[in-house]
């Protein structure tokens, strides 16, 4: 291997790792995970500079790695979760609501809300979307289920564009719980529609899924309405 492929290769490999650094996320229990957007970009680089290797003799690979880069972020996505109301308040609140039977040796679902709102457009056309969901566990049983969210992006065609799956790191017994995510359409979606789908699992079954219609406007301006 010459010296100039080695730095190259040594310099895309740089690179990998300063997206490693930087994009580790910590979750609420204190435990960290790679962020998604991390995972993203590291295969695009890989890619990026697998395509640019094949090109001038291996002297694309630092650009090619970069390009890939940016191509993982095309669609960057942000999470976290946050215990909010403790068991007993939660327990409490649901116990004065007619008919409603909270569990003795039980926690489970009994509610799961999601809002979508627009962000403020970037100067380099993305959009950014944030979705909000609040999710109610009651019951008074001493295992704490497996709670898990889903997400995933359809296109004005209905084809999938993109899905993720996030444990609620934070959940540990009845309460209620929020999580927080974020993720940016490209410029390319002005002018089109698209579909955002929330699903919360517990116990590797599904309690509820929420749909959101996302429209960006043509003039940048997008709008987030319920299906």
């Amino acid at each position: 291997m010459t010296n100039s492929r080695f730095t190259l290769r040594r310099s895309a490999a740089a690179l990998a790792s300063i997206i490693l650094v930087t994009a580790c996320a910590t979750n609420p229990d204190g435990s960290t995970r790679m962020d998604d957007r991390a995972t993203g970009a590291l295969i695009g680089a890989a890619a990026g500079c697998a395509v640019g290797a094949a090109v001038n003799g291996g002297k694309g690979c630092l650009v090619g790695a970069a390009a890939g880069a940016a191509v993982g972020f095309l669609i960057g996505w942000y999470f976290e979760s946050k215990k909010i109301a403790s068991a007993n308040d939660v327990n409490a609140e649901y116990k004065k609501k007619k008919g409603q039977v909270v569990p003795k040796d039980d926690v489970k679902p009994a509610k799961f809300d999601t809002v979508v709102k627009p962000g403020v457009p970037e100067k380099d056309g993305q959009r950014e979307v944030q979705v909000t969901s609040n999710t109610d566990l009651i019951g008074y049983g001493d295992k704490a289920p497996e709670v898990t969210q889903k997400y995933a992006i359809y296109d004005e065609n209905n084809k999938l564009v993109e899905e993720k799956s996030e444990r609620v790191a934070a959940v540990d017994g009845a309460g209620r719980y929020q999580t927080d995510s974020k993720f940016k359409l490209p410029a390319s979606a002005k002018g089109k529609k698209y579909t955002v789908k929330t699903s919360l699992v517990a116990n590797n079954q599904t309690y509820k899924e929420n749909s959101y219609k996302v429209s960006v406007l043509d003039d940048g301006f997008m709008i987030a309405m319920a299906n």
